[in-house]
């Protein structure tokens, strides 16, 4: 009887996650919330207001990305109605604590964001916040251009140089500034692990040795674990270095369905064919291991689903594990665009429950907290609540 209310607990926590991540929220009444730069201005995954989930305040079960839509933007018809939970400050609790709950019972209540003020100004706290992702997760861009967007090739979803057009920053930063960012958020919060990505530079192998570089002085300067993110490289060498200084990889092949991909991600498609992602993951887990090399797939362009769970199935006999992402509307190449999962939850569910089971039966279900950056988080998909459900389901 316990194992098969925990197998029901595990798919209703897979199943509210997905309403979530597919649908986001919007308040009924006339209070204006806190958005997160990219909940409403798009990226490859639903990077919105870090919050808690649970079905009572303080009893929470996991972290989410969540999208708070505003009234009037287009897809706050299919978002989910949510209104303020208040309660009375005590001496023991005596912060105001940003609690929101849905119709259904779920309670979201918005993670804290510890900041000190003195003489650092809001600007500097607000790309800070930015930085901080589900699960103390610190997520930092070295490079915020891309040669595909350069060339007018970039991906429809991107929002690589979102800060840099909002804050006036240079593309790169320099390293002392980008460790002066992460020490003011180490002072005020609490920080598990660093996601080091990068727009290419040039080159994936160009880019490489430059998150190499970065990887290096940030692991002199603290002990954070470190997971980096990258187009697909195939000099063993530069990989065995990268994995002597992070602890996971990030190659993101982005969509399994080649149609979806050429039309999305028309730069990267041009650059490498499936084939050499593959290549590349199977160099990758040579030197990181099974279960530490993750790919994404982003759903939303009306992919043949199909296709994608076979595709995930070949990348998990790699030893590569895979992410299911929700698209996030909002990118400039996107316009006002509707995801196709919108009304399909069952659907999305029935995708997620073969993705659990795909990497439970080729055992890299590693969805381990341990884990650097992206992958000891998943606070933008429904990755690890599917996982769970499987081991359940098995």
């Amino acid at each position: 009887m316990k194992a098969k209310n925990n197998k029901e607990k595990a798919l209703k926590n897979l199943k509210d996650r997905i309403k979530l991540l597919s649908r986001g929220i919007v308040l009924e009444d006339e209070s204006v919330p806190v958005i997160h730069l990219q909940s409403i201005q798009g990226g490859a995954g639903p990077q919105g207001v870090n919050c808690y989930i649970g079905e009572e305040p303080g009893n929470y079960k996991s972290q989410i990305s969540l999208v708070i839509y505003p009234k009037d933007h287009y897809l706050a018809e299919h978002a989910i109605p949510a209104k303020w939970w208040t309660e009375e400050q005590s001496d023991e609790d005596p912060k105001k604590r940003k609690i929101v709950f849905t119709d259904d019972g779920l309670f979201l209540e918005e993670a804290p964001f510890n900041w000190h003020g003195g003489w650092f100004d809001r600007k500097t706290a607000r790309i800070v916040k930015a930085k901080l992702h589900p699960y103390q997760t610190y997520s930092m861009c070295l490079y915020r251009g891309c040669k595909h967007l350069e060339q007018n090739q970039g991906c429809k979803f991107c929002t690589t140089s979102l800060l840099v057009d909002k804050f006036h920053l240079p593309k790169r930063l320099p390293d002392k500034m980008n460790l002066k960012f992460l020490k003011l958020a180490l002072t005020n919060n609490s920080i598990r692990s660093i996601t080091l990505t990068s727009g290419t530079i040039d080159t994936p192998e160009k880019t490489g040795k430059e998150l190499l570089s970065f990887a290096s002085f940030l692991k002199e300067k603290t002990n954070l674990s470190i997971h980096v993110q990258i187009e697909p490289i195939f000099d063993q060498t530069l990989l065995k270095e990268l994995s002597q200084v992070a602890d996971t990889i990030g190659i993101f092949l982005e969509s399994f369905d080649e149609n979806v991909r050429q039309m999305v991600c028309p730069g990267k498609a041009q650059a490498f064919s499936p084939e050499e992602y593959m290549k590349s993951w199977e160099m990758a887990v040579s030197c990181f291991g099974r279960g530490k090399v993750f790919t994404t797939d982003i759903i939303g362009f009306d992919e043949d689903l199909e296709v994608t769970v076979k595709g995930i199935e070949r990348a998990a006999r790699i030893g590569v594990l895979t992410s299911i992402l929700l698209l996030r509307v909002g990118a400039p190449g996107l316009g006002d665009y509707s995801p196709s999962y919108i009304g399909k939850e069952d659907t999305v569910l029935q995708l997620y429950q073969e993705l659990g089971e795909i990497l439970v039966r080729n055992s890299i279900d590693n969805i381990s907290p341990n884990n650097a950056g992206c992958m000891g988080c998943h606070g933008c998909s429904a990755t690890k609540e599917a996982v769970l459900w499987a081991r359940l389901a098995g």
